[in-house]
């Protein structure tokens, strides 16, 4: 396709991208993102970087992730077990002429599948006295990233059918009718 691109499209030039950050600003930016002291996140309402103190942020996700309510250490990793489950239901789906190739393909997760990556997002915009340690470390909202997973194409496919639903249920606050609660 490249070939039948007009050979005038070649001649164009291009002018380079003119950067807004000064040299010190570019500096301070390329530190930062090499400061293995620190960890960088958006936080988690308010379009805001969070830049926070390692050993802190390692403190908030232990704490996370030492209650047993919501969490539990596992022995191996699942997604082993898991994918090899996914395929044979698919597999099954697509003997009863439920889904076809294509659709098989875009449920499949990648091949081998990533695991599961647990991450938070601090709460920076709640009251300092009610952060995990009251105006130091700010509870942080966990994150278990999916994407690549082995059931990442399933749960994208379920979410597109039931986050409509899950709308229509009376607890839950419409999102065109947020607007006008300001």
């Amino acid at each position: 396709q490249v070939l039948s691109l007009p050979l005038g499209l070649f001649k164009v030039k291009f002018q380079p991208e003119e950067n807004n950050l000064s040299q010190q600003e570019v500096k301070t930016l390329e530190e930062l993102q090499t400061d293995n002291s620190i960890i960088i996140k958006p936080a988690d309402k308010g379009s805001v970087t969070v830049i926070m103190d390692k050993s802190d942020y390692q403190w908030e996700v232990n704490r996370q992730l030492a209650d047993g309510e919501y969490y539990q250490p596992l022995s191996k990793p699942i997604y082993p077990e898991t994918k090899i489950i996914i395929q044979h239901l698919l597999k099954k789906l697509k003997e009863q002429k439920v889904l076809n190739r294509k659709q098989i393909l875009s449920l499949t997760g990648t091949d081998p599948p990533r695991p599961r990556y647990f991450y938070l997002l601090p709460k920076i915009h709640k009251d300092p006295s009610d952060w995990a340690k009251p105006f130091l470390i700010p509870k942080g909202r966990p994150i278990v990233s999916d994407c690549s997973s082995e059931s990442y194409g399933s749960a994208k496919l379920l979410d597109f059918y039931l986050n409509p639903i899950s709308q229509k249920h009376p607890n839950i606050l419409c999102k065109q009718s947020r607007k006008w609660i300001k």
